[in-house]
């Protein structure tokens, strides 16, 4: 009995360290396919935000972690690569602002706009980057690469969701949904497992007016502005066939 488990757990590590040669080792080819998925964190750069036509004071960007996942392929020429995908991505975050006191009128409404407020946002997008890549480190299985590209967005689902100190209204955004940014990263990989370290910055201002989705008190008008500017920090596990 001790003989066949013996038997049982050399084959199990025989394999298992075959199946770890093979994602070390990487060939060279001229076209490979990958994925990869990972995690952001978003820092929008707020031009001007208001409210009634009012400009928010004190604005302060508060990030959430976010998702992401991509399919692409990568088009190898010598040390350089062309490395176009499409990609889901999910962002949030939160901005909170006060209007001030002497701006408002003197309403219950505006009494709660002089407070504190909160504004969360949440972004779901579709995104086709075309990054061109540099391999300047490729030696064995390890390697170190640089790359830079356009990435063109499609935010198919802008929810947001402004909150007072009494009262919380949905809103919904379609007058703004694509976008143009400018993504550069690092990518490090060992063998056909790489992870990647992408910063990425909006080329277009989206500047955008809300509609309400449901408005808990429809005698208060809670019309939104908000100018902002992608700001992103991503980070991914991926693995190249």
């Amino acid at each position: 009995m001790l003989k066949r488990y013996l038997i049982g757990g050399a084959l199990i590590l025989s394999c298992t360290l075959m199946e770890a040669q093979n994602i070390m080792r990487i060939e060279n080819k001229m076209f490979n396919v990958g994925a990869k998925v990972g995690f952001n964190a978003t820092f929008p750069i707020i031009n001007s935000l208001s409210i009634n036509g009012q400009e928010a004071e004190e604005i302060n960007m508060e990030y959430k972690i976010g998702y992401l996942a991509s399919f692409f392929c990568r088009i190898n020429i010598e040390r350089f690569f062309l490395q176009p995908g499409i990609s889901w991505s999910r962002s949030e975050g939160d901005i909170r602002f006060t209007i001030p006191q002497d701006m408002t009128n003197a309403s219950s409404a505006g009494e709660e706009l002089a407070s504190s407020n909160r504004l969360g946002i949440q972004t779901n997008s579709i995104e086709m980057p075309i990054m061109v890549g540099f391999n300047w480190v490729k030696s064995g299985p390890y390697g170190l690469s640089v790359m830079v590209g356009p990435k063109l967005k499609y935010n198919y689902d802008n929810a947001y969701s402004l909150e007072s100190s009494t009262t919380q209204i949905d809103y919904a955004n379609e007058n703004t949904p694509f976008g143009v940014n400018i993504a550069a990263g690092v990518g490090v990989n060992i063998g056909r497992l790489f992870f990647d370290f992408i910063y990425e910055f909006g080329l277009n201002q989206m500047e955008s007016e809300f509609e309400r989705i449901d408005n808990p008190l429809p005698e208060t008008n809670y019309d939104i502005t908000i100018d902002k500017r992608t700001n992103m920090m991503s980070i991914s596990l991926g693995f190249l066939f």
